[in-house]
């Protein structure tokens, strides 16, 4: 069977989270971060015919790299990628218990406090303003008339910040999120912010879990 180029991109970004994955029977893919902070769930136009689980993932996108067009066949307990004629690699699956895997019970944020969208350009231009003014913090920030996205340090208050403007509200809030932790596919988001410590950044195609800093102020 084939993995789909969209499939192999959701597993790269996955693979940025935890380097390890179960995957389940079927075309839904899930993982969590080793600290917990990051929980994502995406559906994909490839179908897995039954569970296995991988101790290094980058391992199996790399080998899928190495072919143009990459025939995969899953066996028992292992899969060999193929290009259909001579060359092939055997990848033998990992034990479960090596790997942290995503709860079976679905998470729910308990209220929701904030709505917002923030688009794929303003969540570029945020990480771009990250790295110009070394800086640490993506913040959600409203004023009680504006939305804000930020660039900014949340243990320098006055240091230098970047604001992007990305809607209205009757709030004051502060939604601070350690940037590293925003590792999310290219695309544009409805993003929710639950006050007790969580928010859910999800479209159409993928859903991050992600943790809001217990310094945020609602």
């Amino acid at each position: 069977m084939k993995i789909s180029p969209n499939t192999v991109t959701v597993l790269k970004n996955f693979s940025s989270i935890n380097p390890s994955i179960v995957i389940k029977e079927g075309s839904v893919l899930e993982t969590i971060s080793s600290t917990k902070t990051i929980k994502a769930k995406a559906k994909v136009d490839t179908t897995f015919p039954h569970r296995f689980a991988m101790y290094n993932l980058n391992k199996l996108i790399s080998i899928l790299s190495l072919y143009e067009n990459p025939e995969v066949s899953f066996e028992q307990n292992s899969l060999t990628v193929s290009d259909g004629n001579s060359s092939s690699a055997h990848l033998t699956y990992s034990d479960e218990s090596t790997i942290i895997k995503v709860p079976e019970k679905e998470i729910k944020l308990p209220s929701i406090d904030v709505n917002v969208n923030v688009t794929n350009a303003n969540i570029k231009d945020v990480e771009k303003a990250l790295g110009v003014l070394s800086v640490p913090d993506i913040v959600i920030s409203g004023d009680g008339n504006k939305v804000y996205l930020q660039a900014a340090d949340n243990k320098n208050p006055t240091g230098d910040s970047y604001s992007i403007e990305i809607g209205t509200t009757n709030k004051t809030f502060r939604a601070i999120f350690k940037a590293e932790n925003i590792k999310v596919l290219p695309g544009d988001y409805n993003v929710e912010i639950c006050s007790k410590g969580i928010s859910r950044f999800y479209n159409d195609n993928v859903e991050y879990f992600i943790a809001v800093e217990s310094s945020s102020t609602f």
